[in-house]
């Protein structure tokens, strides 16, 4: 699940990720939530999730010299989509060299 986010014009040092299955409030992750620190870039992977899930997301800025995190941004979600269904593999009509793949 790539997550990606706009920078406020600030001190921050680095971002503070975390995410979770269970929705938390608009601004306060539960305190079980994964989370992902020293992040500098403006974007992440969440990766080893589970398929056909639905992941809520919050991130907040590492100030820098305070040594402290400022709010959680406002939650997101997105589901984690499930393996294809259906997965056929046929040569097009008239081709011997090409093989074409289909799923739902």
């Amino acid at each position: 699940l790539n997550v990606s986010w706009t920078v406020v014009t600030g001190t921050a040092i680095g971002f503070v990720v975390r995410y979770s299955t269970d929705s938390g409030t608009e601004t306060d992750p539960p305190s079980d939530a994964m989370m992902g620190t020293g992040i500098t870039a403006t974007s992440t992977t969440l990766t080893v999730l589970q398929s056909g899930t639905t992941y809520y997301v919050w991130v907040a800025a590492e100030i820098l010299g305070a040594g402290v995190q400022g709010p959680y941004s406002m939650r997101v979600s997105n589901l984690v989509p499930g393996a294809p269904t259906n997965l056929m593999i046929s040569p097009p009509s008239g081709s011997c060299d090409q093989l074409m793949v289909t799923w739902t």
